[in-house]
Formats: C-alpha cells, structure tokens, sequence
C-alpha cells in the first residue's frame, strides 16, 4: 500500500511540474517565471528591473524552426533588452516586433522559451503595466496572432495567451484571487468521515 501511495504521489508530482496555466495548444504568452505558469506581479517597485519570459506552451509538434511576434506595453515601463533561448536565432525585426530564425532547430517541450525580456517598470504611482501579444509586421501570415515555422517551412499561426481576454500579462494589476467559501466546523469535519 505504502509502495502504491509513492507511486501515485510521484506521478502527481511529476505531472504537475511540467503544467502550464494556459491548457490550450500551441499559444504564446508572456509570464514571469520559467514554468509558464505567473502571468500576474503584484508590489512591484518603481524602478525594478525583472525578467520576462516568452514561451510557446503545449506544441502539437515536436521542433520549432522559427517565430513571428509582437508585443507593446500599456503603462509607464519599457523592455530594456531581449535574449533568445535558441543561440543561433537571427531577428530581421525591430524591438518588440521579432521575426526570428533559427539556425537549427529548437526541440519543443510543454513549455518552449523562446525569448528573455529584461523589463524597467517605471511608473512611480504602482499603476498597472499590461504586456499585449500581437503578430508580427509583416507578418507571414496573420497580423493579429503569431506564427511559427515548422519542418519543410511550413507556417502556422498559434493563438497568444490572455487572463483577461485582452492583455497577456500584467505588473502590478489585480492578480486572481481565489473564491473562499464560509463552511462550519461541522460541514469540514464531514470532508473527512
């Protein structure tokens, strides 16, 4: 019993340490960890400095050999640099506007790196910055939503990731917050019998 309950533990474990928060396939979002996961900073200080990563998340294909996307922010900040998780990358965009190859391609995961943001958070009344994802000028195929290129050159668009419907991240806004129910001792103890 014991050997069953490792078992069933690891595999949780497991599971859950290669989860991102966006369950869709192939998106692209922007988030402040290395899992994909914290799309939210609250308590940010004027003048901080903090990495921002972009990720392509839950692929359907197995090698990525390049990428189109754009991205502007709304607030009083700026992206002081940017670096690609693949170092033979090539960028014939412009800042916050990236059309990028690669040299060879880069093996996909649950959650693909593709770019380090360095990010200045400027605004000294803590108001919210808000990060928007877009697709490239000019863009491959669409505008709006961002491509990637895959074996034999081919295209495809992915969706980008939104908590809110519109903006893919944000510093300093309201992160989600977790719905609490009022319960009785009673009706807890009752979880357990």
């Amino acid at each position: 019993m014991k050997k069953l309950l490792v078992l069933v533990l690891a595999m949780t474990i497991a599971s859950s340490a290669f989860a991102v928060v966006d369950p869709d396939p192939n998106m692209i979002g922007i988030y402040f960890d290395t899992d994909a996961d914290v799309y939210c900073m609250e308590g940010v200080a004027p003048y901080a400095t903090i990495p921002a990563y972009i990720f392509l998340t839950n692929p359907t294909f197995d090698g990525l050999y390049g990428f189109e996307v754009g991205y502007n922010l709304e607030g009083n900040g700026m992206v002081l640099s940017g670096l690609f998780a693949n170092p033979e990358a090539l960028d014939v965009g412009a800042a916050g506007n990236h059309i990028v190859g690669f040299g060879s391609p880069t093996a996909t995961t649950p959650a693909t790196l593709l770019i380090t943001l360095s990010v200045l958070y400027m605004d000294t009344s803590m108001a919210p910055m808000y990060f928007n994802l877009t697709g490239a000028d000019p863009a491959s195929i669409d505008p709006l939503l961002p491509t990637v290129l895959l074996d034999a050159g081919q295209l495809m668009t992915t969706g980008y990731s939104t908590f809110d419907g519109t903006h893919s991240a944000v510093i300093n806004g309201v992160c989600d917050i977790v719905a609490t129910e009022a319960m009785s001792f009673d009706s807890v103890k009752s979880l357990y019998r």
